[in-house]
């Protein structure tokens, strides 16, 4: 990992915690992305259990979607249905995941959600360093969409050759497209 992404990570993560109005910017961010055609159009959906300082995309809990959330496995994610938050379970690192017993939801949604430190309109994203989404997303089918706060939002995010990019980034004011 270069010293670049570990300084970003590092700001990015002091940031959070001075961010104000997260539970209300999130659920602007929520609507932003309910209303946009491409999640209207969308059957199913890979999302993630927010952590806190993260945006969540799924409060309110969509309706009419196929929902599949991250599950921690060694050291890659699988996805599985969930249809109600009251199905997870506290997982690896403190994260809600579906149960063991849920069955695996595949790599190919419409539309893939993904969290992240930091993201660029370049679609590059910084994660927290485990490089699980990269891995997951290397041979994941999916529209993918960097989930963040505006002040995520970076002028350029480091990258390596193994960072996988993001097709769209959403925020509470506006759904970017990404190109390089």
């Amino acid at each position: 990992m270069s010293n670049d992404k570990a300084d970003l990570r590092a700001a990015m993560r002091e940031a959070a915690l001075r961010r104000r109005d997260s539970p209300a910017l999130s659920r602007k961010i929520a609507a932003q992305l309910h209303n946009w055609h491409r999640w209207m159009d969308a059957r199913t959906i890979a999302g993630f259990s927010a952590l806190p300082g993260e945006p969540d995309p799924l409060d309110p809990w969509p309706l009419g979607k196929r929902i599949a959330l991250p599950r921690v496995q060694g050291t890659d994610l699988t996805f599985h249905p969930v249809t109600h938050r009251e199905e997870l379970v506290t997982g690896d690192f403190g994260i809600l995941e579906p149960p063991e017993t849920s069955p695996c939801a595949g790599r190919n949604f419409d539309i893939i959600l993904v969290p992240g430190l930091a993201f660029d309109f370049a679609g590059g994203r910084l994660g927290r360093g485990k490089g699980f989404y990269d891995r997951f997303l290397a041979d994941a089918r999916g529209l993918r969409v960097g989930v963040c706060f505006e002040d995520q939002i970076v002028d350029h995010v480091p990258e390596e050759p193994h960072d996988a990019r993001m097709d769209f980034v959403i925020t509470s004011t506006a759904i970017f497209p990404c190109g390089s």
